[in-house]
């Protein structure tokens, strides 16, 4: 008797569904289509009795006929909707043809081995079977096939039973209230939104209720002293008892409001700057600050104060443009304090221009209290999420508030390590219009749609900015892996692509300098990402992974200044270098360009050095923390000369702690990031730091005559501005020298290689503090007693 696995009247569920290792699998070519479709459905009901676990290898047979599983699937989505009427007349067609085209059934085990006929029934075992006293079975998954009947009725019996399951199912939804059934499906599309595109998130605009206003006037009657309502708050005119201050001369506000709108505001557009202007034409006409609030008051001296931090036209801060800027900012804080009880748009305007002036001033504590106040403020006002409920000017306002303070806060907290201020999950509000502000009028339907691809300055910066949370959030881990790395990479090109063609790293074309800001956003984050396997927790292989990486960074920098420096079209062609780059100087740029020195000067790439050294001198005394980054590089740079010339090689230098935290950089300014403060007391460790004093020293003096002459040392610790303005030239003679040390080592052959085994290699770079420095043995000491060895 033929053993086969027992049938129900209908196939059970489970069979409908093909293993999972088939499902990307090309299906195979049949000879005929069925007239009833329908689509992959998952198991409803309890399962057929009497099906095995191996069930499902029917829809998998190669001999599948015209009705089976995997030509059914493999139809298109249009065609999957069966209407109850045609179901007769589709199944009557279908037995005809599975009657008429069916395929003989397939050999048993026993006769499939032999490769004899095989005449098996689905009632009685073959032949060869019975003769040979064998077990007729049909047990491999290639030997079993569903009839085609068997399928077109159990699809039958699937479809009755979802038609069944959707009448109950409607018959519990129309006992709903239709707005909630028409709110859960609004949700049910903003996740599927969500999931989709990672983006600014879009969300649905409510229903407006019609005859509504008594409701509001009452809600907003008796909600005081309760909860505020999201109305903008009209702003009180400062009273004139209030010790108003004086109007600054109008050539000072022209002066000084193009300096802002040249550099700050080309970054932060948190302005919308004809109705500033209009504005500010009132207060000189009235030749008084009466009958403007003191938030204005304070925004209008935050501007001064930003368009103080570009220099004149000699290139340079002067003094006297420092302590003016200094003035208004302390008039600005002054107007803005106390905080009053209603807030508006304009105090989260002039404190995010307070926090900019406060931060490029190197007072970054002050300019990070200020940021938190600005942020606040926003969510205050509840900026996000957007809602259809301002005039069109107020509403791009909004926009550029808000994101305005989203990148200030993103790099800030990339730079310093601190936690950032605004979530990404609360930034459902779309991005600033890239039209230029005198287009924006109150009347005009100025506002686009989707800002167009590729994307340039501020909104580029925004895109590039979104990268700071995540990267942020994988800082955290002392070493970061390879497939984060990876992950990471794919994600910074992604952004990249999204930048015009010049900006791309392959480009040969020439650069404007004006862009550089926003490229080295995204070559700021790629370092310090890298920069994060510096530590000593990484392994050798990691770490030097991490120099290569962030070597490649400081290359990728070197190229784009070497195309902006070689532009004749970069602005006005009478403007000096120095004064075409004052515009994007900033604290982040700065930065970026001592961390790529440092690592260059480490690799030996000092072409690519001088480079970013010549951007670096131009930018000079423009911003503090930039003469604070040059006495830096003095100092290494002095202690590099030292070690090379006492014979350290690259692989030495690599492996040597000191350098290595000389590197750094700026990361052993976290407790989190850093490694050379671990098992120190810091309370007394400000009592032992002493003045820099290695900028103004004479490069390559050895370390002993530094040693012997600490006090001489000391005296000359730079005192002026002249000094720090040497400080640039000084630097490129040393980069120059170890240039020319670097020639003469690759010219000349070495004397004598040690083996690799060899112990003499081990050589301890640091010197020992815990005793008098000691001449490092000469080459010819090595030798010696290796050949002794």
């Amino acid at each position: 008797m033929r053993t086969s696995p027992q049938r129900s009247s209908g196939v059970s569920p489970k069979t409908m569904v093909p293993p999972s290792s088939s499902l990307f699998a090309i299906a195979q070519p049949v000879a005929r289509t069925t007239a009833l479709m329908a689509p992959t459905l998952p198991p409803l009901g309890s399962r057929s009795p009497g099906y095995s676990s191996n069930s499902n290898s029917h829809s998998t047979s190669p001999s599948t006929g015209s009705g089976s599983l995997p030509e059914i699937q493999n139809q298109d989505a249009p065609s999957l909707i069966i209407c109850p009427s045609q179901i007769s007349s589709a199944n009557l067609n279908a037995q005809k043809r599975a009657y008429r085209q069916r395929r003989k059934d397939p050999s048993c085990d026993a006769c499939r081995e032999r490769k004899v006929k095989c005449d098996a029934t689905e009632t009685s075992a073959c032949s060869e079977c019975s003769s040979r006293n064998h077990r007729c079975q049909f047990t491999k998954e290639t030997n079993r096939r569903m009839s085609s009947i068997k399928q077109v009725q159990d699809l039958q019996s699937q479809i009755a039973e979802l038609t069944q399951v959707n009448s109950q199912l409607r018959t519990n939804v129309s006992d709903k209230d239709p707005l909630e059934i028409e709110r859960t499906d609004m949700k049910r599309r903003y996740s599927e939104a969500q999931v989709s595109t990672p983006s600014v998130s879009q969300r649905m605009s409510v229903p407006v209720l019609k005859n509504f206003d008594h409701v509001r006037n009452n809600i907003r009657k008796h909600a005081q002293g309760i909860f505020s309502t999201p109305h903008q708050n009209h702003s009180v005119p400062a009273e004139s008892t209030q010790g108003l201050p004086e109007v600054p001369l109008r050539a000072d506000f022209v002066h000084l409001s193009r300096s802002y709108l040249q550099s700050i505001h080309e970054w932060y557009p948190a302005l919308h700057w004809p109705t500033f202007q209009h504005e500010v034409d009132e207060v000189y006409a009235s030749k008084s600050f009466e009958g403007s609030s003191r938030e204005w008051i304070g925004l209008f001296f935050a501007v001064l104060a930003c368009g103080t931090l570009q220099p004149g036209s000699g290139g340079s801060s002067s003094p006297s443009a420092v302590s003016r800027g200094s003035a208004f900012f302390e008039t600005g804080t002054m107007a803005l304090q106390p905080w009053p009880q209603d807030l508006s748009i304009t105090h989260a305007q002039a404190a995010l221009l307070l926090s900019i002036f406060a931060a490029e001033n190197n007072m970054q504590s002050m300019g990070s209290m200020w940021l938190a106040s600005a942020a606040r403020v926003a969510q205050e006002l509840q900026i996000c999420p957007e809602v259809d409920c301002w005039p069109p000017v107020d509403s791009e306002v909004r926009r550029r508030v808000w994101w305005a303070i989203y990148v200030r806060d993103r790099i800030t907290s990339l730079e310093t390590n601190r936690p950032m201020l605004i979530q990404e999950g609360d930034c459902e509000i779309s991005l600033p219009s890239t039209i230029d502000d005198r287009y924006i009028q109150p009347n005009g339907a100025f506002r686009s749609r989707a800002n167009a691809v590729p994307f340039t300055g501020s909104v580029a910066t925004i895109h590039i900015a979104r990268l700071y949370a995540p990267l942020y959030q994988a800082l955290k881990s002392s070493v970061i892996l390879p497939h984060a790395l990876r992950s990471f990479d794919e994600q910074f090109q992604s952004k990249l692509l999204l930048l015009p063609d010049t900006y791309q790293t392959d480009s040969g074309a020439l650069f404007d300098a004006a862009a550089l800001p926003t490229v080295f956003t995204l070559l700021s984050a790629r370092f310090h990402l890298y920069r994060r396997n510096f530590t000593p927790a990484s392994s050798p292989t990691e770490r030097v992974d991490a120099l290569n990486r962030c070597t490649s960074v400081a290359q990728d920098t070197a190229k784009y200044v070497s195309r902006a420096v070689h532009n004749p079209q970069n602005g006005d062609p009478k403007k000096s270098w120095n004064a075409r780059v004052a515009p994007i100087a900033n604290n982040m740029v700065c930065l970026h360009l001592w961390r790529c020195i440092l690592v260059l000067c480490l690799r030996g790439e000092y072409d690519a050095a001088l480079m970013c050294l010549h951007l670096s001198s131009a930018i000079a005394d423009v911003r503090k923390v930039n003469l604070a980054c040059g006495r830096n590089m003095a100092f290494f740079l002095d202690r590099l000369l030292d070690q090379i010339r006492s014979d350290a090689s690259l692989q030495q230098l690599e492996n040597d702690e000191e350098m290595m935290a000389y590197v750094s950089a700026d990361a052993q300014g976290s407790l989190e990031h850093s490694w050379v403060w671990a098992g120190t007391d810091l309370n007394c460790a400000a009592s032992t730091q002493t003045p820099p004093h290695s900028a103004t020293q004479s490069f390559g003096l050895d370390e002993q005559m530094k040693d012997a002459l600490p006090s001489r040392a000391a005296s000359s610790a730079p005192t002026n501005s002249t000094t720090d303005r040497d400080v640039w030239g000084r630097i490129d003679h040393v980069i120059r020298q170890l240039m020319e040390e670097h020639r003469q080592r690759s010219t000349q052959s070495p004397i004598y290689y040690p083996p690799p085994h060899n112990p003499v290699k081990r050589v301890q770079l640091a010197p020992d503090t815990r005793s008098s420095p000691k001449p490092a043995l000469s080459s010819a000491s090595r030798i010696s007693i290796a050949n002794i060895i």
